[in-house]
């Protein structure tokens, strides 16, 4: 098993896909990454830069952020690329290594799932 309790999920086999994809996406869902892995969750996009690239601006294009609105933008994309790796990370513990090779440059955990889904 990958972890423990009730994140378990076991290593992919041949014989136990329905087992493997049933805990994954359970598994995923408890830790509130389902968005992640079915696709939905938006990618946060960073705060713009003034046309001089001197300037942070808000998503407006014209008011110039705060030091508060930057870290808080920060703090977005942060949280969002934590959960992202978390999600990938369990399913790279999960999967046999032939699997991992053919799916790491797929980019985000959604993508991933595809193609392992794809796979089996």
């Amino acid at each position: 098993m990958s972890t423990l309790g009730i994140y378990a999920v076991p290593k992919l086999t041949d014989k136990n896909w329905v087992e493997f994809k049933t805990k994954t996406i359970m598994s995923l869902t408890a830790r509130g990454l389902n968005r992640h892995i079915d696709g939905t969750m938006k990618i946060p996009k960073p705060l713009p830069m003034s046309a001089d690239g001197k300037k942070t601006l808000l998503n407006d294009n014209r008011t110039e952020a705060t030091d508060t609105n930057i870290e808080l933008s920060l703090v977005i994309l942060d949280a969002h690329a934590q959960k992202e790796a978390l999600a990938i990370q369990q399913l790279y513990v999960t999967v046999p290594n032939s699997v991992m090779i053919q799916v790491q440059n797929k980019g985000s955990v959604s993508a991933i799932w595809k193609a392992i889904c794809l796979i089996y």
